[in-house]
This record gives structure tokens, sequence and C-alpha cells, in this order.
């Protein structure tokens, strides 16, 4: 998997990864994926955890976030992918911390990976809704992605990812469980569709 991903990113500027948020094992397998790449070159990585917890103590946003209740953002796993994560490696908070409705977490999330690109490798860790290439209908409601304005914006220096798990579950306000993920409409907005067999619930104490 690894290998493979490495080989199709390779002159890629801007990589999303889509996930289900609340899961124990996406995070434990990306920290995996940015160690083995922190070996051969430097790069920033976004997180999709609010602006303002940047300047605080990886084990200090885990008490904040528990205070707040969570979508499973932020666990356990996360924060030890944060301090996993090697020294020289960038890493910003992007969630917006302003927000009115979904076409201002779009706007915002894409906004602040513009504005944080240089002439590095950057890794995003997003929701897989915001990190669709193309809008997403639900129902009547139709969402300009965080992944479509970038990709207007980017165009061919651009991949996204979808880390679809066949089945599990995970936490998002509630232990829910997933359904098998892989829907065709959906993946379409994506370059390449990672699927993994089960995932489980997130750390969050």
């Amino acid at each position: 998997m690894l290998q493979d991903i490495k080989n199709l990113i390779k002159n890629k500027n801007v990589i999303l990864f889509g996930e289900f948020h609340g899961t124990k094992e996406i995070p434990e397998m990306l920290s995996q994926f940015f160690s083995e790449m922190a070996k051969d070159e430097n790069f920033n990585m976004c997180l999709e955890i609010p602006e303002e917890f940047q300047n605080l103590e990886p084990d200090k946003i885990l008490s904040h976030a528990k205070e707040a209740d969570t979508s499973g953002l932020i666990s356990k796993e996360y924060i030890k992918l944060l301090k996993d994560i090697p020294r020289n490696i960038k890493v910003f908070f992007i969630a917006p911390n302003f927000i009115k409705n979904q076409e201002d977490v779009e706007n915002g999330l894409a906004n602040n990976i513009l504005k944080i690109l240089d002439d590095k490798k950057t890794f995003v860790i997003l929701g897989n809704i915001h990190a669709s290439k193309t809008p997403i209908n639900l129902g009547n409601f139709k969402i300009i992605t965080a992944g479509t304005i970038l990709n207007q914006e980017l165009k061919n220096k651009l991949f996204s990812i979808n880390i679809s798990p066949k089945k599990g579950k995970f936490y998002n306000f509630g232990v829910k469980e997933i359904k098998d993920s892989d829907d065709i409409n959906f993946n379409k907005g994506f370059d390449y569709v990672l699927r993994i067999d089960r995932v489980s619930p997130c750390s969050l104490l």
C-alpha cells in the first residue's frame, strides 16, 4: 500500500486523505505512512483540527476536545500521530474557527490549505466529503467541497485518496457502524480508493 501511494503521488504537490473520522486504525496507518515518507523528504502536514489548538501541546489538545465533546476528529490515536511525526515536518491545524454553514467549512478548509503551500509536498487529512474533488449531492443539498475548490486552483498538482473501510465501527458523537462504504458514485471524486478491511472506534479517554 505505502509503495503504491508513494509512486502515485510522486509529481503531486498536495495530497488529500479522505477518511471516516473516529477510527483507531486510520490514524495508525497514516502515522506509519508519514514516518516512511519523512525518511525521504520533508513535507507539510495538515489536520482537520481547529486552528485555535495550533499552539497547544498535544496532550492539552485532547483535554480541550473532550470538554467540548468531539466528533472523532481528535483522538488518542491522532495525538500519538502528532507526537510521533518527525520534528522536521511542519504540522498545521486547518479547521476554520468561525463558521456559519457548510459553505464556510469548505471554503475555510480550502483557503487555509492554499495559504500554507510552498515548494514541499503538503499532505492533508480530512473527512472524506471534504476531500472529494467533485461536489457532493446530499438529497437536494449540493456541497462544493474543499477538494473541489482546491482542484480548480491546483489542477493536476492535486491528488485525492479515499480511505474506505469495508466494515467496522467509528466514533462520531457516539459509536456508529460502517456498512460497506464502496460507493461508486462517491468514489468518482477521488484519484485512488484505498480499501481497508475493518475499523474500530478511536480512543477518547
